[in-house]
C-alpha cells in the first residue's frame, strides 16, 4: 500500500509542477512559437448540481470547480477540481489531471472532422483510503455536415472508458460510456457593444453506459441544454441551463433540471 501510495504522490506532483512550469513561462499576452501560441485558460464554475455520465455526484448539492488549461499546437493539459458546497460531503472533494490532443481534419470540406483524444486521473484527496479512477476519451464532429440557416446542426459523437486508478483496483467497476449528440449555434445580436459575435447555443445528447460503477447495463440519459457567451476583451462569462431526463434508476433515479455559471480569462 505505501508504494502504491508513493506512485500516486509522484504522479500528482509531477503533473502539477509541469503545469505550474507551464504557466510560469506564458506572461500576461499569450507566447508566440513560430507562428503558434502557447494559451492559458483559467475557469472558475458554479455549479448548482454536479452531474457526472449522469450520476448525480453530491446528491442535488452545489459546487464550485475551477480549472486551469495550458494549450499549444493541439495539445493540451490541465487540472481541474470540485469542491462541494454543502458540508458532508467533503469526501467528494475531487481533483483531475488531464492532459489530450485535438486536431481538425477537412476544414473547408462538407465531410470536415474534428477529433480529440483524452486522458484524465480522477482523484479524491479527502478519501483515507485513496479512492481514485482513470478515464480515456475520444471524440468526434462533423462541423460542416448539415447547414442550417446561418450556422449547422452539427452531430458528435465520444466514448470513454473508465477503469480503477493506481490504488483502487478493487473498487471501481471499469466499463464504457457512449454519447451521440447535437449542438446547433443560433446567432444573435451581441449584447456587449465590443464583442464581434454571441450566439445562443443549444445541445442535445443521450449517453449509453455499459455498467461502469456497479450500474446496469443501458441507455443511461439523455441532456438538453442551452447556454450563451458573453465576452470583454480576455475575459468570458457562460451561463447555461440544463435537463437530463434519468432513463436508468442504477445511474440516477430522477430527472435533473440543474445551472452552470462559468466565468473565466483566456490568454
Amino acid at each position: 500500500m505505501f508504494i502504491k501510495r508513493s506512485k500516486t504522490k509522484i504522479l500528482i506532483t509531477g503533473f502539477i509542477v509541469l503545469c505550474a512550469v507551464l504557466l510560469s513561462t506564458v506572461p500576461a499576452n499569450a507566447v508566440d512559437i513560430g507562428g503558434e501560441t502557447i494559451g492559458i485558460t483559467t475557469d472558475f464554475t458554479y455549479a448548482s448540481k454536479y452531474l457526472w455520465h449522469g450520476y448525480d455526484i453530491l446528491d442535488d448539492r452545489t459546487a464550485f470547480q475551477p480549472s486551469v488549461t495550458v494549450d499549444y499546437k493541439g495539445f493540451f493539459a490541465g487540472v481541474w477540481g470540485s469542491w462541494p458546497g454543502s458540508s458532508g460531503f467533503e469526501d467528494l472533494t475531487e481533483i483531475d489531471l488531464f492532459t489530450g490532443y485535438g486536431r481538425n481534419f477537412f476544414e473547408e470540406d462538407w465531410y470536415a472532422l474534428d477529433a480529440w483524444i483524452s486522458y484524465t486521473y480522477f482523484i479524491y484527496p479527502k478519501i483515507n483510503n485513496d479512492v481514485d479512477a482513470q478515464e480515456l476519451g475520444l471524440g468526434f464532429s462533423m462541423p460542416n455536415l448539415i447547414p442550417l440557416g446561418e450556422s449547422a446542426l452539427i452531430p458528435h459523437y465520444a466514448m470513454y472508458y473508465d477503469w480503477a486508478g493506481v490504488q483502487s483496483s478493487d473498487k471501481v467497476d471499469n466499463g464504457w460510456f457512449q454519447t451521440w449528440g447535437l449542438t446547433y449555434s443560433l446567432p444573435i445580436p451581441a449584447l456587449i457593444p465590443t464583442q464581434e459575435e454571441q450566439s445562443l447555443d443549444l445541445s442535445w445528447d443521450i449517453t449509453y453506459n455499459d455498467g461502469v460503477f456497479g450500474s446496469d447495463s443501458g441507455w443511461s440519459h439523455s441532456t438538453l441544454g442551452i447556454s450563451s457567451t458573453f465576452e470583454w476583451r480576455n475575459l468570458y462569462f457562460t451561463p447555461s441551463v440544463n435537463y437530463q431526463s434519468s432513463f436508468e434508476d442504477s445511474v440516477n433515479d430522477e430527472d435533473e433540471l440543474y445551472a452552470l455559471f462559468s466565468i473565466g480569462i483566456v490568454f
